[in-house]
């Protein structure tokens, strides 16, 4: 039997080798062998269909939804034609239990050419056989798809059909165009867009037309002359020769590569990638293919350069780093006009290029964090919207809703010393290159004990600065460089596996709360961006996940030694309730430095809430974006400037914002409510996050078995918070008052539908897409740097609460 075994196998194998032999040998009967195809033409014939004036639009709105990022469906970028002409593989990015690193594919740097693509293993979804237009129709996988869509049209108004799968890594979705006879069958109503209502006759025929005219491209327009004196005058600054210089540069791409850059004077839909270029500026770029912006760049000279960013912006990973007239001075004064040598400049090694305490030693520390502080919020959205598009390995760490502020850089703290960080830099080192699976407990004790030598370091060294043992006192917080820059003060909305940051405290007060110091900042960069590898293995993604844990209770605990010491125990016991008595000891780590009395002095018996109002005053910097609705007195959100509109929809939204536990189980994780009010001008939007409580943050696993459902809170903001909706819903501004009755009075799965029925844009609505276009549209207008296409990867199907479990 056990010969059996093998020998049935091998024979399925060959019938399966067979058969696709079969068929290839009748594709190339009918339509000739698989040639990789040069689509690039000088212009478009007059009638023809344009890629950029007539096709991109329609994919934006239609099909970047989804495809787009490491999470696009089987690989299938659609965001620009060098993720068209990429194609498809049946490989995944995302696999959580694998045991090798994957081979990197990124568009732009690890493969430059279709013949390159098909040699890893991508299959081509536009005809790569004879060209002529019956051909370019029936061999191209997106046209097949789109007429699959068009031939089986899923139902309209109705729920969407089970055998819709729109969980992340459903099974059976990746075919070629060989294949799509079987995958046809299989799947009838499985055509594209998936899951969603289809083009309308206008787009289909774009689309269809333009493959069927073979899928030409010309060349992009080149950026402006303005833009051209900008980027050389930036890339010459990045490539001077100097050792300070050198190191000053490296540090900075360290930080920057994966940045939207913004140059304030160009157009606001105008963005650059800092990378490492083969080629010196005024030549085209190309960049070094490398996991990580600190791998060893080989022994040529390379270059920093300025590269546009051409794929089309979604918000999923649209990370915006501006640069304005000021900016270079900044940097000057920052890393230049400081007294510092740099006797000789750092190598690449594995495991010594990841540790930035030892790599940038001979920088300032306070200049290091200056720099990082100056845009906080985008080095914290780093981890947010970073290499991870699918984020849970780094964000079930988190709690769904925290505020963070930063320890003040011009305090004598570890933060500025930079003797110090260097003496301890051996126990700041990250497990990113660590990708074992073998030793990940010893590796995690090697870590922990390492973090632990650490905090007792800095403890020491605390109790040195305050011999009175008094510690920090307000002013040990960053207020903004006197109150004006508004990164000083920010809030993290976790959505499940996704998050979003904002300015300011948002929300009403949370759980939990983090004080970030240098040491920390830097780390959490390093580890879970810069040092961050999608395609890396198991070991390396748990390692990551595992040593967050120790960044997120130090920011807590710095966050307790501003609260009265009597309190600090209690108060941290709340944040980790049902932690097993096992690991307690373990999680109990983060109390270093508690044996200083805080130097705040607090008047109520709730000194956590009171922080956060004093950090609030002590910034005292106005957010205007992203008002929260809940604190409102009776609902008077609305200043004396606003329309009558808004200050109805306020006062209707605020009495939403006061639901509190098993009311809110039935509410998902990110709403985008648009209040019509007749008029596109004045009509209004408000985004209802789901903050989901848990007892503690300690383990990997069950996170539904630490749930305190009791505990649950919503926050309601005007404007947009979050990148990945699972509702739009519609109110009319005469009945924005009895849908937030219909909300208060939820009580139930059905109670749920008949609303949904009633507000929400199904899956199968027909108005669908004119909603969609909507939120997009309404995004841009309101935030046009910020903004990008939402991702519907995470949408909602109505019939989900239905199969979702709930306590009453």
């Amino acid at each position: 039997m056990n010969k059996l075994i093998p020998l049935s196998f091998l024979l399925i194998a060959l019938l399966v080798g067979c058969t696709s032999y079969y068929r290839d040998s009748q594709f190339n009967k009918a339509y000739g062998p698989v040639t990789a195809i040069d689509r690039r033409v000088t212009a478009i014939p007059p009638g023809d269909i344009s890629f950029y004036n007539d096709v991109r639009p329609i994919l934006e709105r239609r099909c970047d939804v989804c495809h787009s990022c490491y999470d696009a469906p089987c690989q299938v970028k659609l965001t620009s034609f060098e993720g068209i002409d990429r194609g498809g593989s049946k490989n995944m990015i995302y696999d959580g239990s694998r045991i090798l690193r994957a081979t990197p594919t990124r568009i732009f740097i690890d493969a430059t050419s279709t013949r390159e693509w098909r040699a890893l293993e991508f299959h081509p979804i536009l005809n790569e056989r004879n060209q002529t237009p019956k051909a370019n129709v029936q061999n191209s996988l997106i046209s097949l798809m789109l007429e699959l869509k068009k031939n089986n049209p899923q139902p309209i108004s109705d729920l969407l059909p089970a055998t819709f799968d729109i969980g992340l890594d459903k099974e059976g979705a990746c075919t070629t165009t060989e294949d799509f006879v079987d995958y046809k069958e299989k799947y009838p109503l499985w055509g594209m867009p998936y899951a969603l209502p289809g083009l309308n006759a206008d787009e289909h025929k774009v689309l269809t037309d333009w493959i069927e005219q073979g899928s030409k491209i010309t060349a992009r327009p080149e950026p402006s002359q303005k833009a051209l004196n900008i980027i050389t005058k930036w890339e010459d600054y990045f490539n001077k020769d100097s050792l300070k210089e050198q190191l000053v540069s490296r540090y900075i791409y360290e930080h920057l590569f994966m940045a939207h850059i913004h140059f304030k004077s160009l157009d606001e839909r105008e963005f650059y990638r800092m990378v490492r270029s083969k080629t010196p500026s005024g030549e085209p770029i190309i960049e070094l293919s490398t996991d990580r912006p600190y791998d060893d760049p080989g022994p040529d000279k390379f270059y920093y350069r300025l590269r546009p960013v051409v794929s089309t912006v979604v918000a999923k990973n649209h990370t915006v780093y501006p640069i304005d007239e000021t900016t270079m001075d900044k940097y000057n004064e920052l890393f230049f006009e400081t007294e510092y040598q740099v006797t000789s400049l750092p190598g690449y090694e594995i495991g010594y290029a990841s540790n930035p305490f030892k790599v940038f030693r001979e920088i300032p520390a306070k200049s290091r964090y200056k720099f990082m502080l100056e845009n906080a919020k985008y080095t914290i959205e780093g981890f947010i919207k970073g290499p991870v598009c699918r984020g849970q390995i780094a964000l079930n760490v988190i709690n769904d809703h925290f505020f963070v502020s930063f320890i003040n850089p011009d305090k004598v703290t570890v933060s500025d010393d930079t003797a110090f960080l260097d003496r301890v830099s051996d126990n700041l080192a990250l497990p990113t290159s660590v990708e074992s699976t073998i030793r990940l407990v010893t590796l995690w004790y090697e870590f922990n004990g390492k973090q632990q030598e650490y905090l007792t370091a800095k403890e020491k060294y605390e109790q040195a600065l305050f011999p009175d043992n008094k510690g920090w006192d307000l002013s040990y917080i960053w207020d903004g460089d006197g109150h004006k820059n508004n990164n000083a003060l920010l809030t993290v909305f976790r959505h499940f596996d996704s998050a979003s940051v904002v300015k300011g405290f948002v929300g009403e007060n949370p759980k939990t709360g983090w004080v970030i110091d240098y040491p920390m900042l830097e780390r959490i960069h390093y580890l879970l961006v810069a040092g961050f590898n999608i395609f890396g293995n198991v070991g390396h993604q748990l390692q990551t996940r595992l040593y967050m844990d120790y960044l997120r209770i130090e920011g807590e605990n710095n966050l307790l030694k501003f609260l009265p010491q009597n309190k600090r125990i209690a108060i941290r016991s709340d944040w980790y309730q049902d932690t097993k008595d096992e690991y307690q000891k373990e999680f109990e780590m983060g109390l270093h430095g508690m044996k200083l009395e805080t130097n705040v002095t607090f008047s109520t018996d709730d000194p956590k809430i009171e922080f956060f109002s004093m950090i609030n005053k002590h910034v005292g910097i106005p957010i205007k974006e992203h008002i929260s609705l809940g604190g409102c007195p009776d609902g008077q959100c609305s200043d004396t400037t606003s329309n009558p509109f808004e200050r109805r929809a306020d006062k209707a939204f605020w009495k939403i914002a006061q639901l509190r536990g098993k009311q809110v189980q039935l509410i998902p994780d990110v709403a985008f409510v648009h209040v019509d009010t007749g008029n596109d001008k004045t009509d209004l939007i408000y985004t209802v996050i789901r903050n989901k409580a848990l007892s503690n943050n300690s383990f990997l696993f069950d996170e539904e078995r630490r749930r305190v459902i009791e505990d649950d809170t919503l926050t309601v903001v005007k404007g947009y918070i979050g990148s990945y909706p699972n509702s739009f819903v519609k109110v009319d501004i005469n009945g924005v008052d009895d849908f937030a009755d219909e909300l208060v009075k939820l009580r139930d799965k059905i109670g749920y539908f008949n609303l949904a029925s009633k507000y929400v844009a199904r899956r199968t609505s027909p108005n669908f897409w004119i909603e969609s276009d909507w939120h997009n549209q309404k995004f841009l207008k309101e935030d046009p740097v910020e903004a990008g296409i939402f991702d519907l990867y995470r949408y909602h199907r109505v019939s989900e609460i239905f199969e979702m479990k709930f306590k009453w």
